[in-house]
């Protein structure tokens, strides 16, 4: 389930229409999403995130700030994100620019997890060499062990980022590689123009 803003212009209308075409078809991660980022020396990365929420401003998903996706949008906050479901024979492409989202937005979010979750995201530095996932959960416990429940907050380091859309591609698999592409482009009137593509 992913929580859903107002909506209401194209292309979100038909990214939320496939999403939920990908949801009641009970597809295993139907929200998982592959990002990619830049580093200094212009290498791409990529990694799965699972989107949590969709409106019309955009694309919203958790992480550490301090990662090394964390790191490469601080440097360069323009992102490509790519959803694929092979059993609607969909794919969804998005390119953008990613800012974090609200604190308040990154609290609520945080404090509906699980509190292992919560925990981890506190523990862990993500993207750094650690000694073993034995050492990683003794961390966790013990953070346990030595803090109320109650006192468990969002870490400075963790929260939600949006990615804000400026173009959108839509792509349908057919017969023959006559595959049905749609590509949405914000223009400088903050208007989306769209045209098709050929396979």
């Amino acid at each position: 389930m992913i929580e859903k803003g107002k909506i209401s212009q194209e292309p979100f209308i038909e990214i939320l229409k496939t999403l939920e075409e990908a949801e009641s078809s009970n597809l295993v991660d139907w929200n998982a999403m592959n990002i990619a980022s830049v580093d200094q020396s212009n290498q791409p990365s990529s990694r799965m995130v699972l989107l949590k929420k969709i409106s019309d401003e955009g694309l919203v998903f958790y992480t550490n700030y301090n990662s090394r996706k964390g790191k490469e949008i601080k440097l360069n906050p323009k992102v490509a994100v790519n959803f694929w479901w092979r059993e609607l024979k969909k794919q969804i492409r998005v390119e953008g620019h990613i800012e974090k989202a609200s604190k308040e937005d990154s609290d609520n979010y945080f404090n509906s997890r699980p509190l292992k979750s919560r925990v981890s995201a506190i523990i862990s530095n993500q993207s750094s060499i650690i000694p073993s996932y034995e050492d990683l959960t003794k961390q966790i416990d013990n953070y346990l062990d030595h803090n109320d429940k109650s006192s468990i907050k969002r870490p400075d380091h963790c929260g939600l980022y949006i990615v804000i859309p400026n173009a959108v591609e839509f792509w349908q698999e057919q017969d023959n590689r006559t595959h049905e592409r749609l590509k949405y482009i914000l223009e400088d009137s903050q208007k989306w123009s769209s045209h098709l593509l050929s396979p």
